[in-house]
């Protein structure tokens, strides 16, 4: 089962200064947190972990344009058919 949540503050996922929210989709099954990470200047990019291996999901960010990262967040959570823990 998949879970969307907040990162809670001090986590590895949690950015203090994170403009999406520090959504993480977290699996219960499968060692696998799938999260927001910043780039930089050029914005947010979607990943995957396990253990210490990280995969980007989705497009790369391009300077100057932005992305609602929220909203991949949820439409990832929808495929993966996440309960919704947010609050």
């Amino acid at each position: 089962m998949w879970i969307l949540t907040e990162a809670p503050r001090g986590s590895n996922f949690y950015e203090a200064e994170s403009t999406c929210g520090n959504k993480a989709l977290i699996s219960d099954t499968c060692d696998t947190v799938i999260f927001a990470r910043s780039q930089g200047a050029d914005g947010y990019r979607v990943v995957a972990q396990r253990g210490r291996e990280t995969f980007f999901i989705g497009p790369a960010p391009v300077r100057g344009q932005t992305a609602d990262i929220n909203a991949q967040m949820l439409s990832i959570a929808k495929q993966l058919q996440a309960a919704v823990l947010i609050y």
